[in-house]
């Protein structure tokens, strides 16, 4: 798996503007995993870029953002997307869409294993 970890909130606040439109995206498989993506993450960042007055128009969760395919098949609205997923995830939305501003929410680190108790190891840092 990719380990990813969340950028802070007021990096990726930053990166927006208010008067654009915001969509999202997020990563159901190793950004879910991590913690950094799956649904609970994408609802609680929408909620957070909606309460400090942004124009989300849409949020999105992809079963890997990684898997052009699957990204593919969809639309967004956003003037923004912002990638709640690892690198890969994030140059696959940038590839796919060129005229969005792709805004990369969370940090690669390398990869990883996981246990049966939900423990995340790093095995290679990137």
């Amino acid at each position: 798996m990719i380990v990813t970890s969340l950028k802070p909130y007021g990096v990726i606040r930053s990166s927006l503007r208010k008067w654009k439109k915001v969509g999202l995206i997020a990563c159901n498989s190793c950004a879910r995993l991590c913690e950094t993506g799956g649904q609970a993450r994408l609802d609680e960042m929408s909620e957070r870029l909606k309460n400090d007055g942004f124009n989300v128009v849409g949020s999105d969760l992809v079963p890997m953002v990684c898997n052009i395919d699957a990204v593919r098949r969809r639309s967004y609205d956003g003037d923004y997307l912002v990638i709640l997923a690892c690198d890969s995830g994030v140059f696959t939305v940038q590839s796919l869409f060129p005229n969005k501003i792709v805004v990369q929410a969370c940090d690669t680190k390398g990869l990883g294993a996981r246990d049966g108790q939900g423990n995340i190891f790093l095995m290679k840092e990137f």
